[in-house]
């Protein structure tokens, strides 16, 4: 019993990248997914979970074989240029999207509120995403030691987002057969197939973009690469490499569990109905109010608000850390480099949302400028993992099994077809 219970106690890096990941992009792009296509894609989730898991266990084994952190093993080996290009392309992503966030927070807590920020109600806009990002930046700077702190946190969290989204999933009551069927690889019904991006009468047209999205949303190599991070932050050493490898499966079974009960509850409530619009995360809350009633969307919308803090925090978080360990400011959370970067992300992030609030318009320019950097970030840091986990000097129980670097060689090959997609997309769009 105790062994258990210290088990349990010790799992967390695996749980904070689930936290990370399951933010708003992936409950809209499992919802729209589902109502879509039905259970039918449910394999390429558990595909991108696989992907995912392969990165996660490689980034963990890199943090717990080498002396240094990621970034400093790179800047010693192939220069500091090199961990300085890392941490900033990581950094200026995770900034931009961080404006995205914030929109999504102001989203989800109107449905308790009663406000519409998309109204133009800028003092109510500023007053929750000033306190929220006040509340994270004295968190930030109060606590000595914030991994501790931050797995508390993101460990409530995915359980409140399970929750919720359980008791959605309860009331849709999806087919379980058709869950298991979905399992099985099929294409897209009544879908062009264009395997790239193209024009049509002038506009660009991507028939498979939500499946990117799917895609995207769940393999986040950013979140695995930090991985390496969490895992010396919690203190966990070589001896700890089986355990960690079973850590980063609960984690990606979190994952990929709370997006396939989405997609499932999403299947079964919106599924070959006409006139469902899935734009954004308060439109899920007001098509289910209808099918659940006005509850089963709160709780739903819940979820969302749970899902997007956690995202929230630790996305800022993950560019801050990179981007002070880039430039050899600090590797640890502790750090005054990391704090700092840290929360210059957040209030980047924040600023940008409230212009956008009181412009009336959305960063589209700035997650494009994300989208862009995304193209060759995503490659890099995969690149950056397997020449970490391929280094001559690591034998004996420091070697990376085979199985691993051959699964991470196929996530980069999917990340250099994702980043060829999504540059397709830019630059003709």
């Amino acid at each position: 019993m105790i062994k258990r219970l210290n088990f349990l106690k010790s799992i967390g890096p695996a749980v904070i990248v689930a936290a990370m990941v399951c933010g708003p992009g992936s409950i809209l792009t499992s919802s729209k997914v589902g109502a879509q296509y039905g259970m039918s894609m449910i394999w390429i989730l558990a595909f991108a979970c696989l992907m995912m898991w392969a990165l996660i266990s490689l980034s963990s084994q890199i943090g717990l074989v080498y002396e240094h952190s990621p970034n400093e093993e790179l800047a010693r080996r192939l220069g500091r240029p090199v961990a300085i290009l890392v941490g900033v392309i990581l950094f200026l992503v995770v900034a931009a999207f961080q404006s995205s966030n914030n929109l999504a927070i102001l989203a989800a807590v109107e449905p308790f509120l009663g406000h519409h920020s998309s109204d133009g109600n800028f003092i109510f806009s500023a007053v929750i995403l000033v306190s929220i990002n006040s509340i994270l930046i004295m968190t930030i700077y109060k606590f000595h030691k914030l991994y501790k702190p931050i797995e508390s946190v993101m460990k409530g969290i995915v359980l409140l987002v399970m929750t919720a989204f359980l008791i959605n999933f309860f009331i849709a009551q999806p087919s379980l057969l058709g869950m298991l069927k979905g399992f099985i690889p099929s294409l897209p019904v009544d879908t062009k197939l264009h395997f790239m991006p193209y024009l049509e009468n002038g506009v660009m047209k991507d028939d498979l973009l939500v499946l990117q999205a799917l895609i995207a949303t769940t393999f986040s190599v950013a979140g695995a690469y930090y991985q390496a991070y969490l895992v010396r932050e919690k203190g966990f050493k070589l001896e700890n490499l089986k355990q960690r490898r079973i850590d980063s499966l609960i984690g990606v079974s979190v994952l990929g569990g709370i997006s396939l009960i989405i997609m499932s509850t999403a299947a079964a409530s919106f599924a070959g109905k006409e006139n469902i619009s899935l734009n954004s995360l308060s439109d899920i809350s007001k098509q289910l109010e209808p099918l659940f009633g006005s509850s089963a969307s709160l709780i739903f919308s819940v979820g969302i608000l749970a899902g997007g803090l956690g995202a929230f925090f630790v996305n800022a978080i993950l560019g801050g850390n990179l981007l002070s360990d880039g430039f050899g400011w600090g590797s640890h959370l502790s750090d005054k480099g990391a704090r700092h970067c840290t929360v210059a992300a957040l209030i980047i992030g924040m600023s940008v949302a409230l212009s956008s609030v009181l412009s009336g318009q959305k960063p589209v320019g700035l997650i494009i400028f994300a989208q862009a950097l995304t193209v060759l970030g995503l490659p890099i840091l995969c690149l950056a993992m397997i020449y970490l986990g391929t280094r001559p000097e690591l034998t004996g129980n420091k070697k990376i099994p085979g199985w691993n670097l051959m699964l991470a060689c196929i996530g980069f090959i999917l990340t250099l077809i994702l980043a060829c997609r999504t540059g397709y997309r830019l630059w003709y769009g």
